[in-house]
């Protein structure tokens, strides 16, 4: 019966440790951290259809298990140039994050677009969305 009792109380330890604080960061097994882009992709002004949009993710905050350095796409731009992405890389940590946008329209060449911070936080779906949007045109300089 002392064994059933030892394994009992060494099973609940060691989940007990497994969901506890490291620094500023709280750490559970299992729980995702996710963040959600959207947004439109224009060419001067007028949203392009089946651009491919890849979102590029960073993040090295103190305290974090390893640094993240992903991508998430691509995905298709709809009739209206319109766009959603939700990342929710593996070691990332709730706080901000830095995205940047590589799109390439139907027959174009690729574009990156600078960073922007979106927030990450726990759980899914994502409780915020940051809106990025790209004007592929205003970039390089064609429109008038």
């Amino acid at each position: 019966m002392r064994w059933p009792k030892l394994w009992v109380v060494g099973t609940l330890t060691i989940g007990w440790l497994g969901c506890g604080e490291s620094g500023d960061y709280a750490l559970s097994a299992g729980a995702p951290v996710t963040a959600a882009v959207r947004g439109t992709i224009a060419q001067c002004g007028v949203p392009i259809s089946g651009a491919e949009v890849i979102l590029l993710v960073q993040q090295a905050e103190s305290g974090q298990a390893r640094p993240v350095d992903a991508q998430f796409g691509p995905v298709a731009t709809d009739g209206r140039g319109q766009y959603l992405i939700e990342a929710s890389p593996a070691f990332a940590v709730p706080g901000p994050a830095l995205v940047r946008l590589r799109v390439t329209p139907p027959g174009g060449s690729l574009q990156e677009f600078p960073a922007d911070t979106a927030e990450f936080s726990l759980g899914q779906p994502a409780r915020d969305t940051l809106g990025l949007d790209a004007d592929l045109g205003t970039a390089a300089g064609h429109c008038e």
